[in-house]
């Protein structure tokens, strides 16, 4: 059992857990168009058997070894042409708690994190535009903790990193504290092109030559930016103009 973050200031004051769900996200989202809810609320699973990730992808995780929870955010302070920034903080927010273990942190684009080149957390986030506003933000996060055996060897969690398994429920609470602040920065006018920056200096491939699968070609490129709208900036070997990307227009590709 999960509880309530009562010292928090936006995030997790509510805490819904529940045994078993099919989607934190599709929980979240009807639990918006059945009424007022409380922003920041958190609906956690120890079992989710129909998680989704980016891309249309698939989020598979062990039961009662992992964090997978969906938090209700009412971001109307954002606009709608630079939503991109709920995914920066909440990419930052959790780059920011694994930091507190490792230093071979790295966000990749749009809002995974890898340790050491291996995935260790996703995120999805689901917006309801109404109008010129975000009505509501539903942020799906599934994180790897306990679970050691992986069909994908570019998978890892942090009883892999750090050697030994951890309280799920205290790893939550750390958790939740960072994406509370991390919010609370979003909610700075002031903050927000910090917020921009840092995101771009932990990305990886920013400032670094990787490759890319693009068009069933690998190739080699830099990251320069990302774009408020969050499209991605690559400049390639050869090239000399920098060229945007969307979501399933490029792949990352590992060298090793």
């Amino acid at each position: 059992m999960y509880n309530s973050i009562y010292d928090s200031l936006n995030i997790g004051k509510k805490v819904i857990y529940l045994p078993s769900c099919h989607s934190t996200n599709d929980i979240a989202a009807e639990l918006v168009h059945k009424g007022p809810v409380e922003e920041g609320t958190i609906v956690i699973t120890d079992n989710q058997v129909g998680g989704r990730g980016q891309r249309g992808s698939k989020w598979y995780t062990e039961p009662s070894l992992n964090l997978t929870f969906s938090i209700i955010l009412r971001p109307k302070f954002i606009p709608v042409a630079e939503q991109f920034l709920i995914s920066q903080m909440a990419a930052l927010a959790i780059y920011d708690y694994f930091s507190f273990y490792t230093n071979e942190v790295k966000i990749k684009w749009p809002n995974d994190i890898y340790i050491s080149d291996k995935k260790i957390s996703g995120t999805l986030i689901e917006n309801s535009i109404q109008g010129a506003s975000i009505s509501y933000s539903i942020v799906g996060i599934g994180i790897n903790i306990n679970q050691v055996n992986f069909s994908n060897p570019r998978s890892t969690s942090l009883a892999l990193i750090t050697g030994s398994m951890a309280s799920l429920e205290v790893e939550f609470s750390k958790l939740v504290h960072s994406l509370d602040a991390g919010y609370l920065r979003l909610k700075s006018k002031l903050q927000q092109d910090h917020i921009r920056l840092s995101y771009l200096r932990h990305l990886h491939g920013y400032q670094q030559t990787i490759s890319f699968l693009l068009k069933n070609e690998i190739v080699k490129g830099t990251v320069t930016d990302i774009t408020k709208s969050g499209r991605l900036c690559i400049k390639f070997e050869g090239k000399n103009e920098i060229q945007e990307f969307g979501l399933k227009e490029i792949e990352f590709l590992w060298d090793k």
